[in-house]
C-alpha cells in the first residue's frame, strides 16, 4: 500500500514535524546559553583550542592574526592554556600585474618569517560563530550549533516526509540525528558538527526538488520557500554551502559531486557552467581571503612555518617565539612514502575497509548506525523506490571512503581521540540522501534501538565522553568489535600515557598499548589481568637500528607467555588471532607457553621512520581475588593473573638508511 504524500510545504505550520522543529531547537538553545561550558568541559580537546582562540579574535579584535592579547584571553577561561593550538607564520604578499596571462601573479615577500602570526586552521568556521561569541561568549559556538542541529533536523524531516508519512518521517529525522555520534560534537568547539551541516542541508537544496511533490501555488511565505527549493537557484545555493564546506575541511569535496554529475547526464550544460561556477567560488574565493590576509592560501600548509604548540605558546614570556616553542606541523605535500608503500593498497586497504565499517573505535556500524541502516534499505528497496540521482549519491559516498582510507591510510579517523570518525562527519550527510520511498516508523526504531545501543551512553554525558574517549569503547558491543591497527598511534588510548607504548619484555622490548581497564598498569615487564575478564591489548614490534643509521624491521613468530596466580586458581585464556592457548597452574603457582603469532599488521604512518609490525591479542581470567582480604595487604584490586610477555622476533625486513638530500 502506498504511503501518502507530503503535504504542500505552505501547511507546514499544522505539521507536527514541523512542531517537533520548534521544540528541539527551544531545547538545543536553553542548553546552549545556560551550560557552563568552561567549567563542564575539563579543557581543550583536538583542535579546540586553535577554533576557540579564532573565534574570540574575529568577535573581540575583528582580525585572524594570534596576538599576545589572545593568548591571555584563553587564561581566563581555561587554566591549562591554549593546548594543541595551530599557529602560521605570517607572509608578505601582493598582486603583481603583468603583461601575459594569467595577467597577474601572486609575489610573496623575498624573507616570509616576519613577527605576524596566523591560525593554522580554517576560519570560516569561528568566522561565522563569532557574532554569536560576541552576544554570549564562548557559549556562542553553542548557539550556533544549536541553529545548525536544528535546521538539520528539519531539512531531514522535509526531504524523508516528501517520500513518506508524517510519522514515520518524524522518527527517522530522531534516528539519523540522534543515534549516531553527532551530537557528540555539539560539545566540542570544533567545526565537525559545522561541516555535517554545510554538506546535509547543501544536499537537500539541490536533492529536495527531485522527490518533492508538484507545488501548489499560494501567496505564503513557506511556499515561496517551496518555490525556491524547486528553482534552478537551490543548485546554486547547494554549491556555494557544498563550497564552504570544502573550505572548512577539503576532504569534503566530492559531496559537491552529484551535483555535477546529474547535470552531465541530464546534458544540462548551463547547469554545469553555473553550479562549478558557484562551488569554485565560494571555494577559491575563501582560500583566496585566507591567502591575502596570512599570505599562504593552505592554512595547514607552510612547511616550518606551520607548527602546534603544548605548555609554552609565542608571546608567554619575551624569550617564547614561534621557533623555540612549537612543533612543525605542515600537510603541504602528498605523503607519497606512506601512500604508495608496498603494503598500503594491499594489507592495509583491506583491513582498513574492516576497520572503516565496524572498528571499536571509529567504525560506521557503531557510530552512524542510521546511515548503514538506510544503505541496506536502499540496496534491497523495489527500483519504483529508487531515484536515479541516488545512485550518484551512493556513488560519491563510495568513493569519499576509499579515497579517504587510501590518502590517509593510518589516520582516517582524524586523530587527537575523536568519538567515531570525525573525518567522515561531513559525509554521512550522504546516507540521507539514499532514502528509499516508502521508509516506515519501524525502520527508523530499529536505527534508534540498534544505534541508541552504542551511541546512547555517549550522547548522555557529551562532556565526558568528549575529554574520555578511550572509556566507551571498554564497555557494552564495542567490545565485541575489532580493533584499528592501523590507527595505533591515533586511538584514544594514547591520550593516557601510561597506557600506550609500554615496553614490556623482548630484546629490544616489544611495546603494548592496554585498551581497556582489565589490565592493571605494568609493574615493571610484567602486569595483572583483573580477575574475571578479559584483557585487550596492541602489541607493536619494534625496529632494531644499525650503526650506519639503517634499521631491520622485527617481526614477532611467537611470544613466550609467563603466567603467575595468587589466591584464586585463574585459568588463562591467550587468543593471539593465530592461536588460542589456556593455562590452569592452580593457586599461587605459575606456568609458560609459547603461542603463535600472526603475520602482523604492517604500520608505517610517517615518511623516513621504520615500519612497525602491530598485533592484537586478548588474555582472559577466569578467577580473581583480592588481595586486601586473602593475603592482608593495602591492595584493593581484583586481580586474576600476573602475565609477563616476551616476544620472540624473526628479522622481517632490512630498510638501508635514507640518501641524504
Amino acid at each position: 500500500m502506498n504511503m501518502p504524500r507530503a503535504a504542500r510545504l505552505g501547511r507546514l505550520w499544522s505539521d507536527p514535524g514541523a512542531v517537533a522543529t520548534l521544540i528541539l531547537g527551544a531545547l538545543l538553545l536553553g542548553f546552549a546559553l545556560t551550560v557552563q561550558f568552561p567549567v563542564v568541559a575539563f579543557g581543550f580537546q583536538s583542535d579546540e583550542a586553535t577554533y576557540y582562540s579564532l573565534g574570540h579574535s574575529f568577535a573581540r579584535d575583528w582580525d585572524m592574526q594570534f596576538q599576545r592579547k589572545d593568548l591571555v584571553r584563553v587564561w581566563k577561561e581555561f587554566p591549562t592554556g591554549p593546548e594543541g593550538i595551530f599557529l602560521k607564520r605570517g607572509r608578505s604578499v601582493h598582486l603583481e600585474p603583468q603583461a601575459r596571462p594569467p595577467f597577474v601573479r601572486w609575489v610573496k615577500s623575498p624573507d616570509p618569517r616576519t613577527d605576524r602570526l596566523y591560525y593554522g586552521k580554517s576560519f570560516i568556521y569561528p568566522l561565522l560563530a563569532s557574532p554569536f561569541i560576541t552576544l554570549w561568549g564562548t557559549n556562542g559556538f553553542l548557539v550556533l550549533h544549536a541553529l545548525l542541529l536544528t535546521a538539520c533536523f528539519g531539512a531531514v524531516y522535509a526531504f524523508v516526509r516528501a517520500r513518506s508519512g508524517q510519522a514515520a518521517a518524524l522518527a527517522y529525522a530522531v534516528a539519523f540525528l540522534f543515534a549516531s555520534a553527532a551530537p557528540v560534537y555539539f560539545v566540542w568547539l570544533t567545526p565537525e558538527l559545522f561541516n555535517l551541516s554545510l554538506v546535509l542541508l547543501g544536499l537537500f537544496f539541490w536533492a529536495y526538488k527531485e522527490v518533492a511533490p508538484a507545488a501548489v501555488p499560494t501567496a505564503t511565505w513557506l511556499d515561496r520557500w517551496a518555490s525556491l527549493l524547486r528553482s534552478p537557484w537551490s543548485d546554486v545555493i547547494a554549491c556555494a554551502l557544498l563550497g564552504i564546506a570544502t573550505f572548512s575541511k577539503p576532504l569534503n569535496v566530492l559531496a559537491a559531486a552529484p551535483i555535477l554529475w546529474l547535470a552531465i547526464l541530464r546534458r544540462q550544460w548551463g547547469r554545469v557552467a553555473i553550479v562549478s561556477l558557484a562551488f569554485v567560488a565560494a571555494t577559491g574565493g575563501l582560500f583566496l581571503i585566507n591567502g591575502i590576509s596570512s599570505g599562504d592560501m593552505n592554512y595547514q600548509g607552510g612547511g616550518p612555518d606551520r607548527s602546534t604548540f603544548y605548555g609554552r605558546f609565542p608571546f608567554q614570556t619575551p624569550e617564547s617565539t614561534f621557533d623555540n616553542t612549537g612543533i612543525a606541523r605542515a600537510t603541504d605535500g602528498l605523503l607519497t612514502e606512506v601512500i604508495f608503500n608496498q603494503d598500503a593498497l594491499t594489507t592495509v586497504l583491506r583491513h582498513n575497509l574492516v576497520y572503516f565499517l565496524v572498528g571499536r573505535h571509529t567504525g560506521l556500524v557503531p557510530y552512524f548506525f542510521p546511515g548503514i541502516l538506510t544503505l541496506v534499505l536502499f540496496l534491497f528497496a523495489g527500483r519504483h523506490r529508487r531515484e536515479p540521482f541516488q545512485w550518484l549519491i551512493l556513488l560519491a559516498l563510495v568513493l569519499a571512503s576509499v579515497s579517504l582510507l587510501i590518502y590517509m591510510p593510518f589516520t582516517y579517523s582524524g586523530g587527537g581521540g575523536p568519538v567515531g570518525n570525525r573525518y567522515f562527519m561531513g559525509y554521512y550527510a550522504l546516507f540521507l540522501f539514499l532514502v528509499p520511498a516508502v521508509i516506515t516508523v519501524r525502520a527508523a526504531v530499529v536505527a534508534a534501538v540498534v544505534g541508541g545501543l552504542f551511541t546512547a551512553q555517549l550522547i548522555a554525558n557529551p562532556f565526558y565522553s568528549s575529554f574520555n574517549p578511550a572509556t566507551h569503547p571498554k564497555y557494552g558491543l564495542f567490545t565485541r568489535l575489532p580493533i584499528e591497527l592501523s590507527l595505533v598511534n591515533d586511538l584514544p588510548v594514547n591520550v593516557t600515557p601510561s597506557r600506550a607504548k609500554q615496553p614490556l619484555a623482548g630484546n629490544p622490548p616489544v611495546l603494548a598499548y592496554f585498551i581497556d581497564d582489565n589490565a592493571y598498569n605494568r609493574e615493571g615487564e610484567w602486569f595483572w589481568v583483573r580477575g574475571e575478564s578479559r584483557a585487550d591489548l596492541i602489541l607493536r614490534a619494534p625496529a632494531r637500528p644499525h650503526a650506519d643509521g639503517a634499521f631491520t624491521s622485527l617481526a614477532i613468530d611467537t611470544i613466550e607467555v609467563e603466567v603467575a596466580t595468587g589466591a584464586a586458581a585463574s585459568v588463562v585464556s591467550i587468543d593471539t588471532g593465530a592461536e588460542r592457548v589456556r593455562v590452569a597452574p592452580g593457586a599461587r603457582s605459575g606456568d609458560t607457553v609459547r603461542v603463535k603469532m600472526p603475520e602482523g599488521f604492517p604500520y608505517k604512518a610517517i615518511p623516513g621512520q621504520p615500519l612497525n609490525r602491530v598485533y592484537s591479542i586478548s588474555i582472559a581470567s577466569s578467577e580473581g581475588f583480592v588481595p586486601l582480604f586473602d593475603e592482608g595487604v593495602r591492595d584493593n584490586r581484583f586481580l586474576g593473573a600476573r602475565i609477563r610477555i616476551t616476544p620472540l622476533y624473526r628479522d622481517d625486513r632490512y630498510q638501508p638508511p635514507r640518501a641524504a638530500h
